[in-house]
């Protein structure tokens, strides 16, 4: 336990960094578009107020007010473009934690697979690693988003203001694909993506394995799994399929379990008998 902390610290200490960068690009973008959003919002109420001659409280009645999610969509952009920044990152650093070891200088991934200890922890470290940079970038998301509905409480008055949860926030500004708001959705996006990150370790140490041919067979073998589950989740949106709804979600999780432990049994081989030190 005491190797697999150390190498999980290392791997988080060596990208520490760009998460940083990565947490600071989306606080700044989204916090200041929804400044943005929020003043050209509030002057354009004003002019409407003075062409029309109401009163504050007048519109209020007339348009219900203004919600987070409405003044939100005005800037959506801002809020997204740093999310996808956040995936793309993540899903880049897949690659690099492995090849960076491999191609940077001294070979480094050589000292680590001499090490006095299973091999099979240097796959698990790196997997914990990732799933830690995730679930921080997820949990900072929560905490930019608690901290927009302050914002408009401050800046929004009394009359225009819509009271509403963090959950229903969440949903009113159409975040919940990165941000699941019920269990079952959260296991299914992030269970989901974290099935597919061993799936492309699995295809890397094929590579690092048998080459190109391993890169074929790895990136087949990736690509089938997803293009059957997205056939299965397909055949249940439709409802054309013979399972119900219900039934076909449980045989897509199944064989995500399947694949996730095949892809562990299969990382741990390659990594014993076929990636040389």
């Amino acid at each position: 336990m005491k190797t697999y902390l150390k190498l999980v610290h290392l791997e988080i200490y060596r990208f520490r960094l760009v998460l940083l960068g990565l947490m600071a690009m989306t606080s700044a973008i989204q916090l200041i578009g929804l400044q943005l959003a929020m003043r050209d919002r509030l002057q354009a109420i004003r002019g409407q107020l003075t062409r029309e001659g109401l009163s504050l409280a007048q519109y209020a009645e007339r348009y219900n007010g203004i919600p987070l999610g409405e003044i939100w969509s005005h800037r959506e952009s801002w809020m997204t473009f740093p999310i996808v920044i956040c995936i793309g990152g993540i899903g880049l650093y897949i690659f690099l934690i492995w090849y960076r070891d491999w191609f940077g200088r001294s070979a480094f991934v050589y000292r680590l697979l001499m090490l006095p200890h299973s091999r099979f922890l240097l796959y698990v470290s790196k997997f914990t690693a990732l799933m830690t940079f995730v679930f921080s970038l997820f949990a900072l998301q929560i905490g930019i988003v608690a901290v927009q509905m302050t914002m408009y409480r401050l800046r929004m008055s009394d009359e225009l203001r819509v009271p509403r949860t963090l959950v229903d926030t969440i949903r009113g500004m159409d975040l919940v694909l990165f941000i699941p708001v019920r269990l079952h959705e959260f296991l299914l996006v992030y269970g989901f993506g974290s099935v597919f990150v061993l799936l492309l370790f699995t295809t890397i140490l094929m590579e690092r394995s048998y080459r190109f041919k391993g890169l074929l067979a790895g990136l087949a073998y990736t690509a089938g799994t997803l293009m059957l589950v997205a056939w299965m989740w397909g055949q249940a949106e439709r409802g054309t399929a013979l399972l119900y709804p219900s039934e076909l979600l449980a045989a897509a999780i199944a064989l995500m379990l399947l694949n996730a432990a095949l892809s562990l049994w299969l990382g741990r081989w390659l990594l014993r008998t076929k990636v040389a030190a």
